[in-house]
């Protein structure tokens, strides 16, 4: 397990407990959906109240640990506008909220499964990663599940607009405080190519990404439908 401090390493102890309690969470959401339904209130305030303390437990540790340094500090990692926008969806239950927040989401999956950075279970970022995470991966499923949405065709090119938007947004402010936002500056992978020829190529891997969620999301949505369909029928 990674000590104190320091990042994981991909497949560790720590990143295995992340993606189990990942697994496990999801199945609890897809093997009660019912349930889930009936409590929709009770368990929506416990997801805000969550993403909450997740904000307040990531920005303290940053403002004790690290004395808030504007290049990591800022509300401006990919992941934080998720969990803001899901807290938005969540108190407003806003359609168009969600739809971003679904593509938006995408990422959390490649920061996930392929972590960059990432601090370990005993670390208090390393929980505020867990708990970011995971209500961002779950969240479009549960809004899905509880609240009928659904990823419609056009989604995808509103979503890669707001993307656009927030990459020159990253960018101008890495450029400004010498930043790390979207990972730009510590490049997961491919870090040897320059930005000129990266950043191109990640606005091309966004689409394609976006479309292969939004391929995914509509088969998933097939399967709610048939299963309610057929629940109904059962009746």
């Amino acid at each position: 397990m990674t000590a104190y401090g320091e990042y994981i390493t991909l497949f560790n102890l720590d990143h295995l407990l992340y993606i189990g309690g990942l697994i496990g969470l999801g199945t609890a959401l897809f093997l009660n959906k019912q349930t889930i339904k009936e409590k929709k209130e009770t368990i929506s305030t416990l997801i805000i109240l969550f993403s909450i303390g997740q904000q307040i437990l990531l920005y303290s540790s940053y403002f004790y640990l690290f004395d808030f340094d504007l290049a990591e500090s800022l509300p401006l990692h990919i992941s934080r506008i998720n969990s803001l926008l899901g807290m938005w969806y969540l108190l407003t239950k806003n359609k168009a909220v969600f739809k971003v927040l679904c593509f938006f989401g995408l990422y959390a999956w490649t920061s996930f499964l392929y972590p960059s950075r990432v601090y370990g279970v005993f670390h208090p970022i390393g929980i505020s990663f867990f708990v970011n995470h995971v209500i961002t991966l779950l969240l479009p499923y549960y809004g899905m599940i509880v609240y009928g949405e659904r990823v419609e065709k056009g989604d995808k090119k509103t979503a890669f607009f707001w993307f656009l938007i927030y990459l020159v947004t990253a960018i101008s402010v890495n450029h400004l405080v010498d930043g790390n936002y979207f990972y730009l500056k510590h490049k997961p992978i491919f870090a040897f190519l320059p930005d000129a020829i990266y950043i191109p190529l990640l606005v091309l891997f966004t689409y394609l990404f976006f479309t292969l969620g939004y391929y995914l999301y509509t088969k998933i949505q097939y399967a709610l439908d048939k299963e309610s369909i057929q629940l109904k029928n059962s009746k």
